[in-house]
């Protein structure tokens, strides 16, 4: 039986991957939180201000698999993963790292796939870069990326600007930005299928198709019946999506933007 530590299992992502593991038996999974609080057994507080905290639950939880959805300060987090990622290559485990789209934000003409070279001129999609390649020399195939364009989910926190948006009459937008999109049960599906099926590498995780930023968001609102806010607009100037080549990947994984819309507002 695998045992699975979730980090950052509160969070949007992390919380649906801990909800879907935590349904099979084939899985002993563990989580931890930081904001929110909670009150299941398998759950554990973790603050990357105290990494002896986390040298503590690696011994007492002893996972041979560690997703990480963390948050919080950059260099806090690449120490974290660097603390945990030592621990599983003493003790031949593997990590699954939650990194973005933002890793290509260097260039913005085009989609991006798994084989394509990172290049960013943001801080956070440099400090993802970073985390990559760090967990990729200390574990090498043992770390799998896992990279995410915007992420939605029924009460996530985009999902809730775009209602409180509504609610207030105006709503702030980005303008010629085209991206793909994925929702929590999407990634929560995927891991499931990475860890069941034991497979390995970078996964590009997200819609099949494009659209833009406005028109995607635009959708969103007509699909919930809300009414339609003013928009502010902020110019985005490009495109920001990752798309798969990989042949391994099961049909029931191709979510396209018309089923994201369609778990989101269903």
């Amino acid at each position: 039986m695998e045992k699975i530590m979730v980090l950052g299992a509160s969070g949007t992502v992390g919380a649906a991957v801990f909800r879907r593991l935590s349904q099979h038996n084939m899985f002993d999974v563990y989580g931890t939180y930081f904001r929110k609080e909670s009150d299941n057994p398998r759950m554990r507080f973790f603050s990357l201000e105290n990494h002896e905290q986390l040298n503590d639950l690696l011994e007492e939880i002893s996972p041979n698999v560690i997703i990480s959805a963390l948050r919080g300060d950059f260099e806090r987090q690449i120490e974290a993963h660097e603390l945990a990622a030592k621990y599983l290559r003493n003790n031949q485990g593997r990590m699954l790292y939650f990194s973005t789209a933002n890793v290509f934000d260097g260039n913005l003409a085009s989609p991006h796939y798994e084989n394509d070279c990172p290049i960013s001129v943001s801080e956070y999609g440099q400090f993802k870069i970073l985390c990559e390649n760090r967990l990729r020399e200390i574990l090498g195939s043992q770390a799998d990326i896992l990279r995410l364009p915007f992420v939605y989910g029924k009460n996530s926190a985009r999902m809730c600007q775009v209602k409180a948006g509504c609610e207030a009459g105006t709503l702030d937008i980005y303008k010629n930005f085209t991206c793909n999109y994925v929702t929590d049960v999407q990634i929560a599906d995927y891991v499931e299928w990475i860890l069941r099926e034991d497979k390995k590498g970078i996964f590009h995780i997200g819609t099949t198709d494009v659209m833009e930023y406005e028109g995607f968001v635009s959708r969103l609102i007509k699909r919930m019946g809300r009414e339609y806010p003013t928009l502010r607009y902020t110019d985005g100037a490009g495109i920001m999506a990752v798309l798969s080549r990989r042949e391994d990947i099961p049909h029931r994984l191709k979510w396209n933007v018309e089923n994201a819309i369609e778990y989101l507002c269903g």
